[in-house]
């Protein structure tokens, strides 16, 4: 109960900012675009999928257009409510923007700032985690070799005796780094009723600092997970290339697609990402490509069988960045990962039946060409239904997959033997490669 109570924090997002460091590409900087999409977006977007469902969002500079984005957006994602708030003095530092939320806050609330991009497991863990009484809990990474982060430009921690003691960029000895998420309780602007009324730049470090010294504050020491605070241009450079390795990792993954597919995708998804399109309209263009390969696989000339096998494992690589693009930009969906599965299904039983057909056709098999295709379609289908529950059941138990057969594997048999031409061999190696699979799955499961 506690739990679900504290997934319903409202998160404070800092959009007051010039950014005058990165140039012209900053105009406003919330809505300067990263991985395709506005890094104010992002942020919402990222704590939506998180369990987020209010926002408070400080603006200042060019406040209006940045509410004018805000309104769009919220009109999109209709789920979630969206509140503005104009810092007036936002000149005088993110100090006064957080201050200036201080009205608009009824309950605990997470805290960070526009540019500041997170994994999941870091925005989850601020959403569960209880803040200090009456204070703000900081997430600071001990990790001082991380390469994402600009050591010399950092907000740099000094914890001792488990409390912090000194945050600010010119720190020579330090424990770890600022990472820009907060946890807050509503009673911590109690404390600050002094401050609102100082004239001089405020920074939220040295707000940090007053409640440290007053003993309010505390660290949340971590270290896993992704963050990166997009300062300037090459900070940009580091997150992005960051974000495209940590794709390469995905747990499910098969050898083809860790050694092959997967690289190739990561590369598209590169150009994909900065465009409009949708991580629906891949997984539909990618089934669109197995359904044309399906056809050529029907034709009695080894030209267009082969050109349906290449076809085929094109179709494999593009259906990776569906999901990439997904992650990326968190638009994940559940209808987005049921139609990619439900389209999958119907892609592998359109190969398998074309190459059926060439074999029952072109190769005086006849009816055990049928028979034979029968067989390996059940397998694959199979194989997939399987697939879900038996890597759930894997994860839940912390087991390794050494060696993963799934549709990726699949695919690039298909791919081999078009260009070898050995499409009877095919038929055979994948009802005997994956009725195996079941059964050894079933078997594990059963055996624990």
């Amino acid at each position: 109960m506690n739990t679900k109570k504290r997934r319903q924090k409202s998160i404070v997002i800092l959009a007051a900012g010039k950014g005058s460091r990165l140039g012209e590409r900053s105009r406003p900087k919330p809505l300067t675009r990263f991985l395709g999409m506005p890094l104010l977006e992002r942020t919402i977007r990222a704590f939506r999928a998180c369990g987020a469902r209010e926002f408070l969002v400080v603006t200042g500079f060019r406040h209006r257009e940045i509410e004018s984005f805000l309104e769009k957006l919220s009109k999109r994602l209709n789920d979630v409510t969206i509140r503005p708030i104009y810092n007036q003095r936002w000149e005088m530092g993110n100090g006064t923007s957080f201050l200036a939320a201080a009205p608009h806050v009824k309950e605990d609330f997470v805290l960070t700032m526009c540019d500041h991009v997170f994994s999941k497991d870091l925005m989850v863990l601020a959403m569960t985690k209880a803040p200090p009484p009456g204070g703000m809990g900081l997430f600071v990474d001990t990790r001082t070799d991380n390469p994402v982060i600009d050591k010399d430009d950092a907000t740099k921690v000094l914890i001792e005796d488990e409390r912090i003691t000194a945050i600010g960029k010119g720190l020579k000895r330090y424990s770890g780094f600022d990472t820009g998420l907060f946890v807050c309780s509503r009673q911590v602007f109690h404390h600050l009723d002094a401050l609102s009324l100082d004239s001089t730049p405020l920074g939220l470090s040295a707000i940090f600092q007053y409640l440290s010294d007053m003993g309010h504050t505390c660290a949340y020491e971590i270290r896993n997970g992704f963050w990166a605070d997009l300062d300037d241009l090459n900070a940009f450079k580091r997150a992005e290339k960051a974000l495209f390795m940590l794709l390469r990792g995905k747990a499910h993954d098969g050898p083809v697609s860790r050694l092959l597919n997967r690289p190739l995708s990561i590369r598209l998804t590169s150009l994909l990402v900065n465009t409009p399109i949708t991580p629906n309209q891949v997984t539909l263009v990618s089934f669109f490509l197995a359904i044309v390969a399906s056809l050529f696989l029907t034709k009695d000339s080894y030209l267009w069988f082969a050109m349906g096998g290449i076809m085929a494992q094109l179709a494999s690589i593009i259906d990776g960045c569906d999901g990439e693009i997904a992650r990326l930009k968190w638009q994940q969906s559940e209808y987005g990962a049921w139609l990619d599965a439900v389209l999958d299904r119907y892609a592998d039983a359109f190969l398998i039946c074309g190459i059926t057909w060439h074999v029952a056709n072109y190769h005086s098999m006849g009816n055990a060409g049928w028979l034979l295709g029968t067989i390996a379609l059940v397998g694959s289908l199979i194989n997939s239904y399987t697939a879900d529950k038996y890597d759930g059941w894997m994860k839940r138990r912390k087991k390794v997959q050494r060696f993963r057969l799934g549709r990726d594997v699949r695919i690039f048999l298909v791919f081999l033997s078009t260009i070898f031409y050995r499409p009877v061999e095919l038929l055979v190696m994948l009802a005997g490669i994956m009725h195996t699979e079941n059964i050894r799955r079933m078997w594990q499961l059963r055996t624990g």
